[in-house]
C-alpha cells in the first residue's frame, strides 16, 4: 500500500514537473519581490508600519483573541483564493492570471517577513518562524498544488478543444477530477486555517510578551 502511494506520488511529480517548475518559480519570484520591496520603503514609510506593529503588539497582550472569528476569517479567505484559482483552471485565458495570483501569495509572504526582520531584526526572526511559518507550512503547499492543478487543466481544456466530439466523456472525468482536487486541497487547507486560529496567536503572544 505504502509503496503504492509512493510510487503513484513520484509519477505524478515526474508527469507535471515543468508545471510544478513554474508554480514555484512564480511563487519565488513573488517572495524575492515583496522582500526587495522592503528595502526600498522610504523611512516615513517604516516608521508607520512600525507603529501599526506596536500597536498590534499592544492589541494583542492587552486583549483575548477571538480564535473563532480568525478561523472564519483565515477559512474565507483562503477558499476564496481556491474558488478563484478553480473558476481561472476552468477557462482557457486562466493561466497568466493563475501565475499572477500564486506570485501576489509569495510577495505577501516575503514582504511581511521581510519587514517584520528588517524592523525587528533577530526577533523578527523567531516571529516569522513562529509567527508566520506554522500555517503555511501548509497553505503554501496547498496553493502551490492548486496553482499547478488549475493550470494543467486550463491546458487540458486547450487541448480538448482540437479533438473529437467522443473526446467529451474523457473530459467529464478529467473535470471531476480537478474538482476532487479542489476539494482535498480545502479540507487541507482547513488544518492550516486551524493552525493560523488557535496555534499562531499563542506563539505570537508569547512573542509580544517577550518584546514587552
Amino acid at each position: 500500500m505504502t509503496v503504492t502511494l509512493n510510487k503513484m506520488i513520484k509519477d505524478h511529480f515526474l508527469k507535471n514537473l515543468v508545471l510544478y517548475i513554474i508554480i514555484i518559480l512564480s511563487f519565488t519570484v513573488g517572495v524575492s519581490t515583496g522582500a526587495f520591496t522592503v528595502n526600498v520603503l522610504d523611512y516615513t514609510q517604516i516608521d508607520d508600519l512600525s507603529e501599526y506593529i506596536q500597536e498590534f503588539f499592544y492589541i494583542i497582550n492587552m486583549q483575548d483573541v477571538n480564535n473563532v472569528e480568525l478561523l472564519k476569517a483565515s477559512l474565507f479567505n483562503n477558499i476564496k483564493l481556491i474558488v478563484i484559482l478553480w473558476i481561472l483552471g476552468m477557462t482557457i485565458i486562466g493561466i497568466p492570471f493563475v501565475l499572477i495570483i500564486i506570485g501576489i501569495k509569495g510577495f505577501v509572504i516575503g514582504f511581511t517577513v521581510g519587514f517584520f526582520i528588517k524592523c525587528l531584526n533577530f526577533k523578527g526572526v523567531i516571529f516569522a518562524l513562529l509567527g508566520i511559518l506554522p500555517q503555511n507550512l501548509i497553505l503554501v503547499p496547498c496553493f502551490i498544488f492548486l496553482g499547478m492543478t488549475s493550470v494543467n487543466f486550463s491546458l487540458t481544456m486547450i487541448k480538448n478543444k482540437t479533438k473529437v466530439k467522443h473526446r467529451k466523456d474523457n473530459f467529464k472525468v478529467q473535470f471531476l477530477s480537478y474538482c476532487v482536487c479542489v476539494l482535498i486541497v480545502i479540507f487541507i487547507m482547513v488544518i492550516g486555517s486551524i493552525i493560523e486560529a488557535y496555534i499562531t496567536p499563542v506563539f505570537i503572544k508569547s512573542i509580544t510578551a517577550s518584546m514587552g
